[in-house]
């Protein structure tokens, strides 16, 4: 931050005499908190689609948490299961660490939008994050994120009619904290958001899940509908599952708001 000086001029003139000024510095802002990828979010908001974003916007940290109590670092999330914590020193409000290829990244504080951003010199490109709500906040990770919660309310969330094959409807509610309710074949899921999940050429993938049992699927949104589909695998066994989207299986509507 850079420092101020108080304005002296005329108080020397009247005074024909001046005192060395004197300087003050405003406090630095309070950047504690879990910052979202905006242009992710945005883009996710649009299409409703983890693999449509991964394809058009490059990425590679979707939040970066930081906690002035911890030290200097920072600790960046890769959105799916990665955390890396990072050494950092700030001056004012400004972040300074070594990210991705560079060899020093400053993190900028903007008092106007209330957004961290940085350049990436590799890219050539600049990424901005917004502070999360602390509804988006998920206690039960260690350490706390909200970048998963933040997916599920833009795919996921809500309440859903459900029609099975040869199954009378069903309803269940899906939180944006990966629970469902009132569904009796899953009580969870997780959305795949990168190549740390799975990989499904034809579109989405989603975990459902009951206690010990967790099964994997396709998904593919349109509108206030998600279809589900079973997935195969298309390359041989003993390499990493690539998967292509088989029968669709379930349909998920958007339940009407009473």
């Amino acid at each position: 931050m850079k420092k101020l000086l108080l304005p002296t001029f005329v108080a020397c003139v009247l005074l024909n005499a001046c005192n060395t000024p004197k300087q003050e510095t405003s406090a630095p802002t309070n950047l504690d908190g879990h910052w979202l990828n905006q242009e992710y979010l945005e883009a996710l908001e649009a299409s409703h689609s983890p693999k449509n974003v991964a394809e058009n916007y490059t990425f590679y940290a979707t939040e970066l948490i930081y906690d002035h109590t911890k030290g200097d670092s920072i600790m960046v999330f890769n959105g799916q299961a990665e955390f890396a914590t990072l050494p950092m020193k700030r001056h004012g409000d400004t972040l300074s660490l070594k990210l991705n290829q560079d060899d020093r990244t400053d993190i900028l504080y903007s008092v106007s939008t209330k957004t961290l951003t940085f350049t990436d010199k590799e890219l050539n490109r600049v990424f901005r994050f917004v502070r999360a709500d602390s509804s988006l906040i998920d206690k039960s990770f260690t350490p706390k994120v909200a970048f998963p919660s933040a997916v599920n309310k833009a795919t996921f969330e809500g309440k859903w009619d459900i029609y099975e094959h040869l199954s009378t409807q069903k309803s269940g509610e899906f939180s944006r904290f990966g629970t469902i309710k009132g569904w009796d074949k899953y009580d969870n899921y997780t959305v795949c958001v990168n190549g740390d999940c799975v990989a499904n050429e034809d579109g989405d993938v989603i975990f459902l899940g009951k206690k010990d049992k967790s099964d994997m699927y396709g998904f593919r949104s349109k509108g206030d509908s998600i279809t589900i589909f079973e997935l195969k695998q298309i390359n041989d066994e003993d390499e990493k599952p690539v998967y292509k989207q088989g029968m669709p299986l379930m349909l998920l509507k958007k339940a009407p708001r009473p």
